[in-house]
């Protein structure tokens, strides 16, 4: 195939003005997305709010730690003191209730006759051995 000077400028001339065409369409489209854009400033404004943003969310949960922590104690010193309420109230109790049965437990004229006669034959006993 031969190529007379006129075609080859002509294909030449095709190429550059879709070259043309597609350097047009990006300058549109910069001059479209590039007003849409942040600058440093903007940039730098909007991290400085988040900061102070994140930092008072840390204090507010700081300050609620804090607030468990104390809630956490005092539930705990509540559950000691009633636990040892609890527990001198049953030692009462039960020193109360051993205390109203012990004349119930004292032993009859024969059982102590029984008993001095036990400790009488054990002595005798030891005396025999000595």
């Amino acid at each position: 195939m031969q190529f007379n000077e006129d075609g080859q400028r002509a294909s030449a001339m095709g190429a550059n003005a879709d070259l043309a065409l597609q350097v047009q369409m990006l300058k549109t489209r910069l001059d479209v997305v590039l007003p849409t854009l942040a600058t440093r400033e903007q940039l730098q404004q909007e991290v400085g709010a988040i900061r102070g943003e994140l930092k008072h969310e840390i204090g507010t949960v700081r300050a609620e730690i804090g607030s468990l922590r104390s809630e956490m104690h005092q539930a705990f010193t509540n559950t000691l003191k009633w636990g040892v309420g609890i527990a001198l109230t049953s030692i009462v109790a039960v020193a109360a209730v051993v205390t109203a049965m012990a004349p119930m437990f004292q032993l009859s004229a024969r059982g102590r006759d029984a008993l001095a006669l036990a400790i009488v034959t054990d002595k005798a006993q030891d005396a025999q051995r000595d």
